[in-house]
């Protein structure tokens, strides 16, 4: 008996706008935008199910008579009842977003907590971190009242759950706590050189000695959260972290770190304050920020670093003095020096240069030349002009 295969269809480019009643041009693209989005989505992870239901959400907002069912449904190949699930996960829970997306929650487990009060939300997202899962039947007792499912392991009892489930709550319960660790160390390095910067000189020895242990353990855990474990080529018995890409802004992170755990590798003292305040502080509150793309600092530092470091006046130099471009080597000779010895000095200069120097014996028009040097006022005495008389 032959088997019948079904194919799902997500989308149907038969919706016809026009006999639905959708009139506007603007208000078709709008519709179009939020339809290629949706597509792109689909429905994968934390963050795809909010982002999909605020797509979502903006479509029933354009077509809020009544029309977007039959949209979504005709146009995207969701289920109005589906739609309304993921908009509820965008508007419900919003204000919880970064802990769900950080602790992965499934979009059904989503579902059904997006009907929850802020406190029962709360009290599943402490569950969660408890257990390192959260499931339908957790939230379903939650909002019924209970603390748990039925199936809780017992707290602290991670270490005994065999199999897959047992080694993903390890995992969560590592990586969780893993990070809450990472950023506390990072977050109190950056106090201490807060407070060093805010006092008129930083002192290296001490500075130092509060965070050179302290960074070294933030890399160590980067490195644990993050990297994965290649084998060293000395007989295979040693083990080493894989690397960040070299030009990665992560390896940034990681080598900064590096360099504030050894005291050998910081700046001078006179260029401290600038590495901490342009680079040091910068790249590490990246590494901890809670913005979802949070941008690059350290472009912005250079381009602030170097239009800092070009003189105010230097645009008018030219001006003032009036002088070609070019630098002018004045050469102060004796009679018996030619012309011709000067000429052929010069043209070696300019060329050796590229012509940025030449040679001159005239004096700048502003320098005056004394035909005698005059001599020097002896320190005990000097005379004084006589004071022009006063006429009443």
């Amino acid at each position: 008996m032959p088997t019948q295969t079904t194919t799902k269809t997500t989308a149907t480019t038969a919706y016809s706008y026009e006999a639905n009643g959708i009139i506007g041009q603007a208000l078709r693209e709008q519709l179009e935008a939020s339809a290629a989005n949706i597509f792109d989505l689909g429905r994968r992870t934390t963050e795809q199910t909010f982002e999909l239901g605020d797509h979502l959400a903006q479509a029933a907002d354009l077509l809020a008579d009544g029309r977007f069912d039959k949209w979504v449904k005709m146009r995207c190949g969701l289920l109005a009842r589906s739609a309304r699930n993921n908009m509820a996960v965008f508007r419900n829970l919003g204000q919880f977003r970064d802990e769900l997306v950080d602790l992965s929650i499934g979009a059904t487990v989503l579902y059904h907590l997006s009907s929850a009060t802020p406190e029962q939300v709360q009290a599943a997202i402490t569950f969660a971190e408890d257990n390192g899962r959260l499931q339908v039947a957790d939230v379903k007792a939650i909002l019924a009242g209970g603390d748990e499912g039925d199936d809780k392991p017992e707290k602290g009892d991670q270490s005994n759950v065999g199999g897959l489930g047992g080694l993903k709550a390890l995992i969560a319960v590592k990586f969780r706590e893993g990070l809450k660790a990472f950023i506390a160390h990072v977050v109190a390095i950056c106090r201490v050189i807060e407070a060093a910067l805010a006092k008129p000189r930083v002192i290296k020895e001490a500075l130092s000695k509060e965070i050179e242990d302290i960074a070294r353990v933030a890399r160590q855990e980067l490195e644990s959260l993050v990297l994965f474990i290649e084998p060293e080529l000395d007989g295979g018995r040693n083990t080493r972290s894989t690397k960040f890409p070299k030009t990665s802004r992560w390896a940034e992170v990681n080598e900064t770190l590096y360099t504030l755990g050894g005291i050998d590798s910081w700046p001078k003292s006179k260029e401290m304050r600038d590495w901490l305040a342009l680079h040091v502080l910068p790249v590490l509150g990246w590494a901890v920020s809670k913005e979802r793309k949070p941008e690059w600092p350290l472009v912005a530092a250079k381009a602030a670093a170097a239009e800092a470091a070009v003189p105010v006046q230097a645009d008018s130099v030219v001006d003032r003095h009036d002088v070609a471009p070019e630098m002018l080597v004045e050469v102060t000779t004796g009679a018996d020096v030619s012309d011709g010895e000067i000429e052929r000095f010069g043209k070696a200069l300019e060329e050796a240069t590229g012509g940025l120097m030449t040679v001159t014996r005239e004096m700048p028009r502003n320098r005056k030349q004394f035909a005698k040097v005059p001599p020097l006022a002896d320190d005990a005495v000097v005379e004084a002009e006589p004071m022009p008389a006063v006429t009443p």
